[in-house]
């Protein structure tokens, strides 16, 4: 394969990734009844099965 071409395959394939991403976008709709903008204690998540570490990881600093 010619080097010339490597250049525009790869424009081509990150202008579609980014069409891509753009479309994908537009089909979700914001929920406008959702005032939150963070977790909250209701969002199934508890903090890992460590005791409750935010690193997950059980380190102590």
């Amino acid at each position: 394969m010619p080097d010339w071409i490597l250049a525009p395959i790869c424009v081509v394939v990150l202008v579609g990734f980014i069409g891509y991403a753009f479309r994908q976008g537009m089909k979700v709709s914001p929920d406008r009844s959702n005032s939150n903008f963070g977790p909250t204690q209701n969002d199934g998540w508890s903090g890992g099965s460590d005791g409750g570490s935010a690193d997950g990881g059980g380190h102590s600093f």
